[in-house]
């Protein structure tokens, strides 16, 4: 190899580790200040919960069964994140950390920020409960219970709760009412059942429960 292309290629080397290092360093420095941030972020929440001791107001053990099963299957026991999910997935964690530590959240490095965020800040600092609640908070179920039904979260029938959530924080496409939510609403009722399986954690579609 050319004098020259030797240097170039240990130049590119450099830069690229530099950058490397630029990154983990930055990503280090934003997980340390959710660390310190988080207490005070999720007061509100821990409180709610008597400090993770209950349950969010308004739902049974048995209708938060029926949420986590759908939206975040493995919720009791990861730390935050389901590293056996693909990188794409969204936790209960994930999606209250997007909400709550980000102004204008894009893929990419946000993504890898809001996983660290909610491994080893808001997973190890915070109650699974209080989770709960933020995630009910943040995704607008209490106002979508009146929205699309009219009364409380706590009012909803079985029928109306799943409905809601079969709109998978997504009522554009999947609105109570619809084609659309009905038929997610009878897969979910399929899986539940044990009549199908869901294919890894990214098919909130519940493809195999389709026939």
């Amino acid at each position: 190899m050319a004098d020259w292309k030797r240097r170039t290629f240990f130049v590119v080397v450099a830069v690229a580790v530099a950058a490397l290092l630029g990154l983990a360093g930055y990503e280090a420095v934003s997980v340390a200040l959710a660390r310190v941030a988080t207490p005070e972020i999720f007061a509100r929440y821990e409180a709610a919960t008597d400090n993770g001791a209950t349950l969010p107001a308004g739902l049974s053990s048995e209708r938060v069964e029926t949420l986590l099963a759908v939206q975040d299957p493995s919720f009791w026991t990861h730390g935050g994140v389901d590293w056996s999910a693909p990188l794409t997935a969204t936790t209960v964690t994930q999606s209250v950390v997007k909400r709550l530590y980000f102004e204008n959240f894009q893929k990419g490095f946000s993504k890898i920020r809001q996983t660290l965020i909610a491994q080893f800040a808001v997973g190890p600092l915070t109650s699974k409960n209080a989770q709960l609640a933020a995630f009910i908070d943040v995704n607008g179920l209490e106002p979508a219970a009146q929205k699309w039904f009219g009364k409380k979260l706590a009012e909803l029938d079985d029928d109306e709760f799943l409905s809601l959530v079969a709109t998978n924080n997504n009522p554009k496409d999947y609105a109570p009412g619809t084609q659309a939510n009905a038929e997610r609403v009878r897969r979910i009722e399929k899986y539940l059942a044990g009549l199908c399986e869901r294919r890894g954690f990214s098919d909130v579609w519940l493809e195999s429960c389709g026939g």
